[in-house]
This record gives structure tokens, C-alpha cells and sequence, in this order.
């Protein structure tokens, strides 16, 4: 029996190659579609989340505003921190923004939006909020573009071929002479207690560097003055 089988398959397999030989068409199939997925790191930074609000208030008075906050794309925890971040500070000026609408009254924040800048491997990313009231705050994201890695103030001052010390001497310099400039004529009061303050380390500390465009050296930092909100966010370019 064994022996009858061997045979049938060599009779088998003669059929096929006699098939072959006869010109024949082999018979073909179609592997299945291949989709290839864009790297996450491609678009590096994209839009989380973006809408915009239109009414009219209780007065006829029409108002447009866009609400827009980036989703950084970068494989790594520093990032998914960052989104995180992101997401649970900027959410509520969009969910106060649907009531404020809705109700017709004014909205409290009048425009929300960020910028991105990619300086070699340094990946900025700065977000701008405006208030009604004129008043401004930032919030800004560096990052290796490469690794993903957060970048302290320390690795972009370093990115623009600078020391931190050198960097805090101009900032100083920069923000006294911005604040001297507002504020000398006017002479409002504490003048020169809120100078002091402005530039204290505690303040400066809380600078925040980024490469803007052409690699530029920026920085964000407070001024205090005893007009309107009492604090000021203040854009200074040091290289």
C-alpha cells in the first residue's frame, strides 16, 4: 500500500509539470494590501483639539473667537506627560467658552492658540492664551526631537551655545531695561519695589526658554507693576 501511494504521488506531480511545460498560465494570488503607517514622530506636532465660538450678545453685539491646543507626537513619557498636561489645563477655557456662548455673554478667554518651532534637534512649542482682560500667559514645551526627552531651560540655553549664567546676566539686563522703559516716566506706585521683584532670582526662575524662528533665544518672563492686573508677561529675544 505504501508503495501504491509513492506512485500516485509521482503520477501527481508529473501531471503538474506536463501542465506547466503545455503553457499553461500558472495560477497567481493577490497578497493582501500592505498599509504603511506614517512614523508618530512625522507630524510631530498636531492639533488636539480645535473649535470656534460665534454669538451674539445680549446687547446685538457679535463676537468670533478659535480655541486651538497642540498634541505633541513625539514616542516617549515626557510627551504623553506634556499631552496630559495639556489637555487638563486648556479643557475647562473650552467647556467655559460653550457656557459663556450659550449664555450670550462675553467670553473670558478671547483667543487661544500655539506656535511651533524646530531648531535642529530642539522642538519648541509655545502656547498663548489672551484673556478679556488683555492679560496674557504662555505656557511653553521644549523638547529633543529625537529622543522625546523634556528639555530643561539649562539644554536649550546650551542648544544656543550659551551657559545658563550668561543667559540669567541677559535676561536681567533685558528686563530692566523693558521695564524701565514702561514704567520710568509714569513712575506708578512701589515703582521701585516692583522692580525689585521683577527682577529678583525667584522671578527669574521662572523664566521660560525656547528657539524661536531662525533659532532665536526667547524668553517669557513676569514684570510686576502697580497697574491693571499687577503682572505682565513679557517676550524678550536674548540671542
Amino acid at each position: 500500500m505504501k508503495r501504491i501511494g509513492i506512485i500516485a504521488l509521482i503520477a501527481a506531480l508529473c501531471v503538474v509539470f506536463s501542465a506547466c511545460g503545455d503553457g499553461e498560465e500558472p495560477v497567481t494570488t493577490t497578497a493582501p494590501e500592505v498599509v504603511i503607517q506614517a512614523a508618530k514622530n512625522k507630524n510631530k506636532v498636531s492639533v488636539m483639539r480645535e473649535e470656534s465660538f460665534e454669538y451674539t450678545d445680549n446687547n446685538g453685539n457679535s463676537y468670533s473667537a478659535s480655541y486651538r491646543i497642540p498634541s505633541i507626537n513625539l514616542d516617549s513619557e515626557d510627551a504623553e506627560d506634556a499631552n496630559a498636561e495639556i489637555t487638563e489645563k486648556y479643557t475647562p477655557d473650552f467647556e467655559k467658552a460653550e457656557q459663556e456662548s450659550a449664555s450670550r455673554i462675553g467670553l473670558t478667554c478671547d483667543s487661544l492658540d500655539y506656535e511651533r518651532f524646530e531648531n535642529g534637534d530642539v522642538l519648541s512649542v509655545v502656547i498663548r492664551r489672551v484673556y478679556y482682560s488683555h492679560a496674557v500667559d504662555y505656557s511653553v514645551y521644549n523638547f529633543n526631537s529625537k529622543t522625546g526627552a523634556l528639555l530643561k531651560n539649562a539644554d536649550v540655553a546650551k542648544a544656543a551655545k550659551l551657559s545658563s549664567d550668561e543667559v540669567n546676566e541677559t535676561i536681567k539686563k533685558e528686563l530692566e531695561k523693558d521695564y524701565v522703559s514702561k514704567y520710568k516716566n509714569s513712575k506708578p506706585e512701589k515703582y521701585d519695589e516692583n522692580l525689585e521683584k521683577t527682577l529678583s532670582e525667584e522671578n527669574l526662575g521662572k523664566t521660560m526658554l525656547y528657539l524661536g524662528k531662525d533659532g532665536r533665544l526667547t524668553a517669557i518672563c513676569k514684570e510686576y507693576a502697580s497697574v491693571g492686573a499687577g503682572e505682565f508677561s513679557v517676550v524678550l529675544t536674548i540671542k
